[in-house]
């Protein structure tokens, strides 16, 4: 911004505050040369440049992919799959060069699809991915695990490498039509006093009551969501979580990330809102995910208009 220096304050000190726009692009930490450059009617001054100085912007944008489910359940019969299952993959940010994901499976009997996903700087909304599977030989009943895991290459320095979360895939011999729910939110209130949890699909409500003992369907409750925390489905398909007092719980930190930014689902407990449903969703768990509207904190301090000489602070 311009500044105008009139003769009478030419001595009074000025402070500038350098800001950059906030944005998604991960950019890494870059260093920018500023000085400040004067005009005047006063040839002393016109086109005067100060001395440069270096302004360093740390980059706050981390790249990081993310996966809308990590526990998978697949039913497979006699004639085939029965019911199959899905998640979605998404990046943290644009990518400035492609993104490329390569799915493996270690089971010969549990098809994924596609096998490679690749996400570009104008096209990286996030991918979906089937998984299903058959019966590893006729008369097969026997439950079985599958391990789904990714690999990340780009020219994108920041994406190349990274990290993803495997995904399990439970395989049912099962008649069932549909599969069990699944966990795939965890978001913080607005407010940042609970959260609201969603699932897949329409469930039994576990046969709880509207308004439950979040320990019926949650593990470390007391610890996670504080004393007198309250659980009540808002559907069958979502809840709302009020946190209590002492709650640990806090959103998840892709840097610092730790087993407790998460919310946990116990197993066995939960079925498809449909009638006749025969397998139950497995344990599983979802990170609490930040706020999209988050509220801010608004600070007030009192105190009284006068305090003696004996009064203390």
């Amino acid at each position: 911004r311009n500044h105008t220096i009139d003769p009478a304050t030419y001595a009074d000190a000025v402070a500038y505050e350098l800001e950059v726009a906030n944005d998604d692009l991960l950019m890494g930490d870059r260093t920018y040369r500023v000085w400040l450059e004067a005009t005047s009617d006063d040839p002393n001054y016109d086109g005067v440049v100060s001395a440069y100085w270096n302004c360093t912007v740390l980059e706050d944008d981390v790249a990081f992919a993310t996966v809308s489910g990590k526990r998978l359940t697949v039913g497979a019969g006699s004639d085939g799959p029965t019911f199959g299952d899905g998640y979605s993959v998404e990046l943290s940010a644009p990518p400035t060069k492609d993104v490329i994901i390569a799915l493996s499976i270690d089971d010969d009997n549990v098809f994924i699809h596609p096998t490679t996903l690749t996400f570009g700087p104008d096209d990286w909304a996030p991918r979906s991915v089937s998984v299903n599977a058959t019966l590893l030989f006729e008369g097969d009943t026997a439950s079985r695990s599958a391990l789904v895991q990714h690999a990340v290459t780009s020219e994108d320095r920041f994406f190349d490498g990274i990290k993803v979360s495997d995904v399990d895939v439970s395989v049912q011999f099962s008649a069932d039509a549909v599969p069990p729910p699944k966990l795939t939110l965890a978001r913080f209130l607005d407010g940042g006093n609970g959260l609201d949890v969603l699932f897949d699909s329409p469930t039994n409500k576990a046969g709880l009551d509207w308004d439950f003992d979040c320990a019926e369907l949650f593990d470390w409750t007391d610890y996670q969501f504080g004393e007198d925390s309250t659980c009540a489905w808002v559907n069958s398909s979502a809840i709302v979580i009020y946190f209590g007092a002492g709650a640990q719980l806090v959103p998840f930190d892709y840097v610092n990330a730790t087993t407790e930014n998460a919310l946990y689902m116990k197993g066995d407990v939960i079925y498809a809102g449909v009638a006749n449903a025969t397998l139950s969703a497995v344990a599983q768990y979802a990170e609490a995910v930040k706020p999209l509207n988050p509220v801010a904190p608004v600070i007030s301090i009192t105190a009284p208009e006068q305090s003696g000489i004996c009064d203390g602070l």
